[in-house]
């Protein structure tokens, strides 16, 4: 069974040092970012050993010289494979296949025919081609559309992504004076151009309806196949595999899900063969390993669990001279 190191806990030193013992393959990432979990997914599917690196997105560490050094894209995922640098949630799964494919389970099966293995690629371009950044940051300025919303986007959580998305091109311009990233100003300075395009169609309220309507299009094609085989009850999208198609498509429900938007897409009786598919996906195991919310919350170090301790005991005697003076 795939196992990754606990993100955040380690110096990307330290990592490389480690990397040895799993594979060779260790992964930058962020545990929220949509596109590192496609990229985590696929490991735990494959069964494919890892360790991972955290970047931390909010305080713009994918900005830092050492990781642009790395992908001058300035975006999460990218993996190393010793001394392979791959960028790019889909070169990095097709890479996966490529090399990683021999023992382990395909994401695109090569003995099912060619009918499902043209299917599987024909829908996970479709998903793919769902801008996900758009529907993400654009529920931030739009909640008329929202209703429910989940973890990581409530609370202050939610108010932090929205925060730091309103000031990154300021933040980038910022760096991009600072003498020590003399030689990366160009890249920064692009980045917060590019930004303020970003913010600007994310702000824009037509342009997202527009795209919810498109997603709508898009989830129609969905319920269209999966009522194809609704006989079937151990298939997913394409075949009874769980396939490249299926991590798209899981993971693009749990945005949707997460950002607010499911009652919009399923439930209520619209398009029933999705809410039945992403209720069974929500089980699989590769799915709750990669999802922060649904994993299990880590244990007290000791000396929170002498302060949870303490707090019990002062209840508990509160309580008992409470009711000891009353009785009397």
């Amino acid at each position: 069974m795939a196992s990754s190191s606990n993100e955040g806990e380690t110096s990307s030193k330290s990592v490389d040092k480690d990397i040895h013992k799993s594979n060779g393959l260790l992964l930058y990432s962020n545990k929220h970012s949509f596109y590192s979990q496609k990229v985590i997914m696929a490991l735990y599917e494959k069964k494919v050993q890892f360790k991972t690196k955290s970047v931390d997105l909010l305080q713009g560490e994918q900005f830092h010289p050492w990781f642009i050094e790395m992908n001058p894209l300035c975006q999460v995922p990218v993996l190393k494979d010793e001394g392979k640098i791959i960028p790019d949630s889909s070169r990095i799964i097709d890479y996966l296949e490529d090399n990683l494919s021999n023992g382990q389970p395909r994401l695109v099966p090569n003995d099912q025919g060619s009918e499902v293995k043209v299917k599987v690629i024909q829908y996970r371009d479709l998903l793919d081609e769902v801008p996900i950044g758009l529907l993400t940051k654009g529920s931030f300025f739009h909640p008329e559309f929202l209703k429910n919303t989940m973890p990581p986007f409530v609370g202050a959580y939610r108010t932090k992504f929205h925060e730091s998305f309103l000031k990154k091109a300021e933040a980038l311009r910022g760096l991009a004076t600072s003498d020590s990233n003399s030689n990366i100003k160009e890249i920064l300075l692009g980045k917060a151009e590019k930004h303020e395009e970003e913010l600007a169609k994310c702000m824009d309220k037509e342009l997202y309806k527009s795209t919810l309507d498109d997603v709508d299009l898009v989830l129609d094609e969905i319920e269209k196949e999966l009522f194809s085989h609704d006989e079937m009850d151990d298939w997913w999208l394409c075949s009874d595999r769980f396939t490249v198609a299926d991590i798209s498509l899981s993971l693009l429900l749990h945005r949707l899900n997460s950002v607010g938007l499911s009652h919009r897409f399923w439930g209520n009786g619209k398009r029933p063969l999705l809410e039945n598919y992403f209720n069974r996906v929500t089980q699989r195991e590769s799915f709750i390993k990669t999802i922060p919310s649904l994993q299990s919350p880590p244990s007290l170090d000791l000396s929170s669990q002498l302060l949870v301790g303490s707090v019990v005991f002062l209840v508990v005697v509160t309580i008992f001279f409470y009711f000891k003076r009353k009785s009397k």
